[in-house]
């Protein structure tokens, strides 16, 4: 009889201990849901504040609406400490990414979608560019989103986006479309089409990203961001340990040669690792993406199609810093249905692109920032091209972006037209369930 309770003791232990952990919320799904509760406080201690502040004028003027204070400089209105914390909060957010690649585990899908519109004005083409620019007023990005949860175990994320029917590329029209299976708190399988789980610039959405466009590297060798293929992810908590649940991983199978041209049927492999660590401001991340290109008609040599990068991020105060770096196989095609390939294209070159940004928080949701760009071994030119931007960007009401941007450039380059210009306003609204501006509201316009 003892040994018969000693055994039952021993098998409901861990499986009691195993029940806790699964009731057991995950710390960082916690605090990423009091970030979220501390600034919708802060919006509203804002809204209260401001109309505290018009009451307090109407009672020194008499009651009378519209009528002046009898002293103006003695009524003004309180700017709660805890807006200017949630902006600080923000701002680290966006210049480190600590949610960058995660599953949709977390989010509830609804029949409402999240939309992204984002208007430009383009003008003063840098030399050489041609037909390689068009200045004119464009709406850049018109996409809508739903994704989310869907059952115990499975997730889903589709978005459409419109700009490139006009534009002519209709392959680019769905952007996501995928579905996620949760083995388990550290384990996600996702297949269909999604982002590359490839450095910093590929993966970061174009609502919060500083500059006009991603880096030139980006274009030439993840034209649209994107491929089809499987991709295993998470974190590395299961090995045990608080700094390793902080960690992420990805490796996936996916079709390559830039996306849409995928005709040489084999696959490419995908490798990243992730460290993040909100506390100091800091994150570090690692790239491998190994797999074969297509080569031109009637060429032969080497196929290879070998990337490897390194990216940065750190924040401190209202400073932040990025740098990334991509190094590899030039790419022998671009963007499009059917291939199309770079003029300059030899077997076995290589290219190798980076970027480093500066920005600065000047004071509440005003930024300034600088970036340089440079891309080495164009595929079209086969000459090295070099970029400075330098740019202002504020959110106005938490929900909309409005930005600057001029840039040098001493070459054109031919993975996106709009780099390709000196001067970008943009003005970017964002509707939907995940507030990517993140900003609470002013307590007045």
């Amino acid at each position: 009889m003892k040994l018969l309770i000693l055994t039952l003791f021993t098998l409901l232990v861990p499986l009691a201990q195993a029940q806790q952990r699964i009731e057991t919320p995950d710390l960082r799904e916690l605090e990423r849901k009091l970030d979220v509760a501390l600034q919708q406080t802060s919006q509203l201690t804002a809204i209260i504040e401001s109309l505290r502040a018009d009451i307090a004028q109407l009672k020194a003027a008499g009651g009378r609406a519209g009528s002046p204070p009898t002293n103006p400089g003695s009524v003004q209105p309180a700017v709660p400490s805890e807006r200017e914390e949630a902006i600080g909060a923000a701002y680290r957010s966006r210049i480190i990414g600590p949610d960058l690649g995660s599953s949709e585990r977390n989010e509830t899908l609804t029949a409402r979608p999240e939309l992204f519109v984002q208007g430009r004005y383009s003008a003063a083409p840098i030399a050489g560019s041609d037909e390689a620019f068009r200045p004119n007023f464009r709406l850049s990005r018109i996409e809508s989103r739903w994704s989310g949860r869907v059952a115990n175990r499975l997730g889903v994320g589709l978005e459409i986006q419109y700009h490139p029917a006009p534009d002519g590329s209709p392959e680019e029209l769905v952007n996501d479309a995928f579905i996620e299976y949760y083995a388990n708190d550290y384990v996600t399988l996702r297949a269909g089409q999604f982002i590359k789980p490839f450095g910093f610039d590929i993966q970061q959405s174009s609502s919060v990203r500083e500059s006009p466009e991603r880096g030139i590297f980006a274009g030439y060798f993840f034209p649209g961001q994107r491929d089809r293929g499987l991709l295993l992810f998470g974190n590395l908590g299961f090995l045990g340990g608080e700094p390793l649940q902080r960690t992420q991983y990805f490796v996936g199978v996916v079709n390559g040669n830039r996306f849409f041209n995928d005709s040489n049927r084999q696959g490419n492999y995908l490798f990243r690792i992730r460290h993040v660590n909100e506390r100091a401001g800091i994150a570090v991340g690692a790239s491998v993406q190994l797999g074969k290109q297509l080569l031109p008609p009637g060429v032969s040599g080497n196929n290879d199609e070998r990337l490897y990068g390194l990216d940065l991020q750190y924040v401190a105060g209202r400073f932040g810093l990025r740098a990334e770096i991509v190094t590899g196989n030039m790419p022998s095609t671009l963007l499009g249905l059917e291939p199309d390939f770079a003029l300059a294209f030899p077997p076995g070159a290589h290219s190798t692109g980076g970027a480093l940004l500066v920005n600065y928080r000047v004071a509440g949701s005003h930024n300034v920032y600088a970036r340089y760009d440079q891309f080495n071994g164009d595929p079209v030119t086969g000459r090295n091209v070099r970029a400075v931007n330098f740019g202002y960007f504020r959110n106005i009401g938490g929900l909309s972006r409005l930005a600057f941007d001029y840039q040098w450039k001493n070459l054109p380059s031919f993975n996106d037209d709009a780099i390709n210009g000196r001067f970008q306003v943009t003005w970017s609204l964002l509707l939907g369930r995940d507030q990517e501006f993140n900003v609470p509201l002013e307590g007045k316009p």
